[in-house]
């Protein structure tokens, strides 16, 4: 079972790879939450940045950018997939990390870390 459309009222797009002319896939049902304070990091190099996170399900198809060697306890960020909220509109966004969330229970769920791209 998924998370119930009723919990995610607004849409995205995704593009890949970021700054894709068209998009992936559109009207992707989500949940939209600010984020900031949680994920502004502390500017070290090697720490994730994010402004928001969406809530899809756990079937849509979002990778990150994110990577760590072994034997390192650092981040190496790349560009993920750009996402824009609402489907159609004109703001952009990276992903940052992508999670899965609720594992072994009904309502098992993709948490899309974003972060606010300015260009």
């Amino acid at each position: 079972m998924a998370i119930p459309l009723s919990l995610l009222p607004t849409t995205c797009e995704i593009r890949r790879p970021f700054c894709a002319g068209s998009a992936l896939a559109a009207n992707i049902p989500c949940r939209l939450v600010p984020d900031m304070p949680r994920g502004r990091g502390s500017g070290l190099a090697g720490l994730l940045a994010w402004t928001l996170t969406i809530d899809l399900q756990e079937s849509v198809d979002i990778p990150d950018g994110s990577t760590r060697f072994a034997g390192a306890n650092l981040v190496t960020y790349a560009d993920g997939d750009e996402v824009r909220i609402p489907s159609g509109g004109s703001t952009k966004y990276v992903v940052a990390w992508v999670e899965t969330r609720n594992l072994g229970t009904g309502q098992v769920f993709k948490r899309v870390y974003l972060l606010r791209d300015t260009a």
